[in-house]
């Protein structure tokens, strides 16, 4: 025990030694900034034809145009930025316009032990868009058959097309239209929970499970049943208490599905709203070298108006 306590020692020591040893940012070299576009970011059973991608990678370099005004990313200074586009490779339940996730990245140049400059191009820091996803990821799943998942109660709207959800969790979407998530009710959820646990193949397991449910669901007055369900820590997950996660899921009437399929017609983002964090965490990172430095940047100076400056992307 003495031999693995001294081993473990000795290697944290090393490992908190190369941590220490960043290798210098060139914060005054002058970046550039590259648009990795391609053709086939939708997966091939999703039904999408070539002239709607075509289309769509329009409008989606008319969105980097956009982000690019950001002050960080106009003065290009110590990094190179790359815009890459992800596939998204599961259709959600209620889908029309083709789904697509934009990450920013900034590859950091740092100065290498011998003094020549590198960047990292291997997984570097970013920061991404989600267009025409209606579940956003930083939600909490529910239910996969139907999709009901949870999002944060707390949400103000900024401006019309623009709600924020817990502070950070930005929707950009057409307030013209029906809303774009509808609460579901604590009988639709329950539903959902005693469907799912009737497929249980283990006899036991199951018959136990749906014995605490049942007690669950007698004790909640008829009165409740239509109320918007909220995330709870009781067996099924369902309550109707303020304050939660509320349970919804996607409403598919807020798909204009009289407009091409590679229009943007959502759009889902974060900003950290914690301004005292991100200053800290910012000069954190340049005093440690850290590559995450210049991301933190972009971070520091994004706010609402990013998100106004994306509304008009919203095809109306």
């Amino acid at each position: 025990m003495k031999v693995f306590l001294l081993l473990l020692g000795v290697l944290l020591v090393q490992t908190n030694g190369l941590l220490a040893q960043e290798l210098p940012l060139i914060l005054d070299k002058q970046g550039t900034f590259e648009i990795l576009n391609r053709t086939d970011y939708t997966m091939p059973g999703f039904g999408f034809t070539r002239s709607e991608i075509t289309a769509n990678l329009i409008e989606i370099n008319n969105l980097i145009r956009t982000v690019r005004q950001n002050e960080v990313l106009t003065e290009m200074r110590g990094f190179d930025g790359r815009a890459r586009i992800y596939t998204v490779s599961m259709r959600e339940e209620h889908s029309y316009g083709l789904p697509s996730r934009i990450s920013f990245e900034f590859a950091a140049w740092t100065r290498q032990k011998d003094g020549t400059p590198a960047r990292g191009l291997i997984e570097p820091p970013e920061w991404s868009v989600y267009l025409n996803l209606m579940k956003p990821g930083w939600a909490a799943g529910f239910s996969s058959v139907p999709e009901f998942f949870a999002i944060p109660e707390k949400k103000v709207s900024p401006a019309p097309g623009i709600d924020v959800y817990d502070g950070e969790c930005y929707v950009i979407f057409d307030p013209d239209r029906p809303d774009y998530w509808l609460p579901v009710t604590v009988k639709e959820a329950f539903d959902v929970v005693f469907a799912e646990n009737k497929k249980n193949k283990d006899e036991i397991s199951r018959g136990m499970s749906l014995k605490m449910l049942e007690e669950e669901w007698a004790a909640i007055p008829q009165e409740d049943w239509n109320k918007p369900a909220t995330l709870s820590g009781m067996l099924s997950r369902v309550g109707t208490m303020p304050g939660f996660p509320l349970i919804v899921k996607v409403n598919p009437e807020y798909w204009d599905n009289s407009r091409p399929k590679s229009d943007i017609q959502f759009i889902y983002l974060r900003i950290i709203g914690n301004r005292q964090f991100l200053q800290n965490r910012t000069a954190e990172y340049l005093q440690k070298n850290s590559t995450s430095y210049h991301l933190a940047r972009f971070e520091e100076s994004l706010n609402t108006e990013m998100a106004n400056s994306l509304l008009h992307l919203v095809k109306k």
